[in-house]
């Protein structure tokens, strides 16, 4: 919109050499208005993905018809403007300087194909509203579930992890808290909680574990079959190894009002400045929280 584009109208003004004509159609003046808004190749892009016409509106600049354009728009529409923009550019920009010529077919697969991506991710990452009232539920058959939590402090870059393993009829089998020092931020902390819950799985022997956390991200990222440069990959690939000393390991959230237990042992573990554990019974005031969990 303000026309900050290194199109070759704006590179001539700075006095560099270029041949002002659009790269896509060599019919008009390479300027942003031109490229997004007048460009019959630009035109069959933004035909072939379903937008609304361009407004053609007299006395107004491109900034403007843009922004009209923009507003006009639905919310999906709006997804769509701003990525077929950018296809635009990348094809203009592939042209010019690969030789590739545009593909329409291509633009608008790619469009379509991004957006459905954006939906998607935008789909899982905002969960659904969870009641005030719900409550932890029991594994099913010879599961255990483990469920983790952490506590985070900024001030002092510190965390505690707390876990609880509980069986299908909602007993306390173990739980454990862990302090942990030089945490960068919560995510981590969290993180850290999922890979200790992992490990105290593993040392109590079971083989069939559910682990459950109430930080959707946290979760996403040890369900997903890529991990990316996340920065948590270290923590990720360490549960991957881990893995294989279990028959079955899945990953659940939760909401908070079903991770109480675990949430209340992280709370206790900022008191300690070592690891604790209890086998078969846990803090009063957590057992508290077991009880209401068990309750119909």
């Amino acid at each position: 919109m303000h026309n900050f584009l290194p199109i070759f109208a704006n590179l001539l003004q700075r006095r560099l050499l270029v041949r002002n004509l659009c790269p896509l159609c060599e019919l008009n003046a390479d300027t942003t208005a031109h490229l997004v808004l007048f460009c019959p190749i630009a035109h069959q892009i933004i035909d072939s993905v379903g937008l609304p016409p361009v407004p053609i509106l007299q006395n107004s600049d491109f900034s403007e018809i843009l922004a009209i354009w923009f507003m006009r728009a639905d919310k999906r529409h709006r997804s769509l403007i701003v990525l077929t923009c950018w296809a635009i550019w990348y094809a203009r920009n592939e042209l010019v300087h690969d030789g590739t010529v545009c593909s329409i077919n291509k633009a608008s697969k790619f469009i379509i194909a991004f957006l459905h991506e954006l939906e998607t991710v935008e789909a899982l990452s905002v969960p659904a509203k969870v009641s005030k009232d719900v409550k932890w539920s029991p594994p099913v058959d010879d599961t255990i579930k483990i469920n983790f939590d952490a506590s985070f402090n900024p001030s002092s870059k510190s965390s505690a992890s707390g876990i609880i393993a509980r069986d299908s009829h909602g007993l306390a089998m173990a739980a454990c808290s862990h302090p942990h020092s030089e945490v960068a931020d919560a995510f981590i902390a969290e993180a850290i909680a999922c890979e200790r819950a992992v490990s105290f799985a593993a040392d109590l022997g079971l083989r069939s574990v559910q682990i459950e956390g109430d930080l959707l991200s946290v979760i996403k990222k040890f369900t997903s079959a890529t991990t990316y440069r996340s920065i948590i990959s270290p923590i990720i690939n360490d549960i991957q190894i881990q893995r294989n000393l279990f028959d079955r390991i899945t990953f659940s959230f939760v909401g908070r009002a079903g991770n109480a237990a675990a949430h209340e042992l992280a709370k206790l573990g900022t008191q300690f400045s070592e690891p604790m554990h209890w086998i078969e019974e846990v803090p009063t005031v957590v057992d508290r929280i077991v009880q209401q969990d068990r309750s119909p």
